[in-house]
Parts: structure tokens; sequence; C-alpha cells
């Protein structure tokens, strides 16, 4: 639950960056049903990316 609030408010405070202000929920779900470990990795992989300017 940790790690979902954190993902979450990370999102909204990265707003103006990413472009996106939620997170890939069915991706991080699916990521921890296979047993991936809560890391940087998986923060990466459902976090929106920086926008190109």
């Amino acid at each position: 639950m940790s790690s979902e609030a954190f993902l979450g408010f990370t999102a909204f405070n990265t707003k103006k960056i990413t472009g996106k202000d939620t997170i890939d929920f069915l991706k991080y779900r699916r990521m921890i049903a296979e047993g991936h470990l809560v890391d940087d990795e998986l923060f990466e992989a459902v976090l929106g990316k920086p926008m190109m300017k």
C-alpha cells in the first residue's frame, strides 16, 4: 500500500515534467502478481516518462 501511495504522489508531483498525473496501474499490478520486486525498475516502468521539449 505504501508503494502505491508513493507512486501516486510522485505521478501527481511530476505532472509538469511527464504530462501525466497517473501511473500505469494495470502494469503495476501485473508486475506485482509476477513477483517483481518493488524497486526503482518497477517504478520506472509504471511512471510517466519525461516529455521531450
